[in-house]
């Protein structure tokens, strides 16, 4: 009968789809500011930018900088205009860009306007809300949200979402249903909003996920993330939706996600390009996403959803773990042609139970936990996989 459940639990999972599918990172020209962590940013047009945050000697900043994709390209542009600041949200409406709360030795309820074509910020209305640094921002049409935050240094989140309308620059408070949280991860698609992820008020990280109609002031929960996350980076491209980064219960980590809100699904894409981070910085450009920056890093990365890193069937073909199900927690992973640079379990719950580095192309794995499913993922030069094993002690 343990069999037989266990077994069907399986079964159950597979339309979470733990699979490696088409898509490429490509590292780009350094952050134009340096080894940076806390910043933020936004796109506007052709041109993507990041500003503020924490620089290599940890100290706060207002530099802000401008990426062109075209010529490959970072432009030092004027200084953000408020006080220097980590842990800003940021978000573009039309052809501005906005950025404000945050905190230095205080925390801020400021909002600043940018505009590309003076270079010029022009402060607005404060926030109405308690100020506060990691709230999470994004735009719908004509109009910006800021959602949640932190309000205190001892992790006070908070759950309030607000609307603001650079047309007669005003705030508007509305509601929404999830728990209090930060920092979490949100952009729109189309004309809805999604918002999710972030630790909560226990500072254990999220997975639960959220579809914002402003037509209705209307929230409905999708389908959960499929690894809890918080301070991740996310982007839209085209109709679908990325999530990336971030750190589960304890580990930095750089595994990256598309979400389909058509089919409510999530798919695993390769690997965010550069090492394990959090509080990095994500937006789109045309039909790319791009990230960057975080964890005190400079590197920069452009992600083509339509790009194809390897032959993901030979990928899948040629790995292989064996015995499932492992009678003692001993299993091995094999068939590794292409270099495996890491190797992650995870738990049904998405928590992180093993964590290696190697470079043969056979590992033994010996899992200390429980009788369960297991996800392996495996980090490969060539792309990535995951790979699940049944555990029966």
């Amino acid at each position: 009968m343990k069999k037989f459940f266990l077994f069907l639990f399986a079964c159950c999972l597979l339309p979470i789809a733990y699979c490696f599918s088409q898509g490429t990172w490509t590292q780009k020209a350094d952050f134009g500011g340096g080894s940076t962590n806390f910043a933020t940013g936004f796109s506007i047009g052709t041109k993507g930018y990041i500003g503020t945050g924490k620089d290599s000697t940890g100290t706060e900043t207002n530099a802000f900088w401008e990426y062109d994709p075209s010529s490959n390209t970072w432009t030092q542009k004027a200084d953000f205009g408020g006080v220097p600041r980590a842990g800003a949200m940021g978000f573009a409406v039309g052809n501005k860009g906005y950025i404000g709360t945050g905190r230095s030795s205080v925390f801020f309820n400021d909002i600043w306007e940018y505009d590309p074509t003076s270079n010029q910020w022009i402060q607005k209305g404060n926030f109405p809300g308690t100020p506060r640094m990691y709230a999470t921002g994004f735009s719908i049409g004509t109009k910006g949200y800021l959602a949640t935050g932190d309000t205190t240094s001892g992790a006070s989140y908070m759950n309030d979402f607000w609307e603001y309308n650079p047309s007669n620059d005003t705030w508007t408070q509305l509601t929404f249903p999830g728990i209090a949280r930060a920092p979490g991860v949100g952009f729109s698609i189309g004309l809805k909003g999604y918002f999710g992820t972030g630790n909560d008020l226990s500072d254990f990280p999220t997975q639960d996920w959220w579809e914002f109609n402003p037509s209705g002031n209307t929230w409905t929960q999708k389908a959960n993330m499929p690894l809890r996350r918080c301070s991740a980076s996310g982007f839209s491209a085209g109709t679908k939706g990325y999530v990336g980064t971030g750190q589960d219960s304890s580990i930095n980590t750089k595994t990256f996600w598309e979400y389909n809100p058509s089919a409510n699904s999530w798919i695993q894409k390769p690997d965010f390009g550069g090492t394990a981070r959090r509080h990095a910085v994500g937006f789109s450009i045309g039909l790319n996403g791009y990230m960057g920056t975080g964890s005190f890093t400079k590197d920069f990365w452009e992600f083509d959803p339509n790009g194809n890193a390897v032959n993901e069937t030979e990928l899948e073909n040629l790995i292989s773990v064996y015995p499932s199900p492992s009678a003692d927690g001993k299993f091995t992973v094999s068939g590794l042609q292409f270099k495996v640079k890491i190797i992650d379990i995870y738990n049904v719950s998405g928590k992180l139970v093993y964590h290696s580095t190697v470079n043969r192309k056979q590992e033994t794995v010996n899992l200390s936990e429980g009788s369960g499913i297991y996800f392996i993922h495996l980090s490969t030069e060539k792309g990535s996989v995951t790979k699940k094993v049944l555990v029966q002690k």
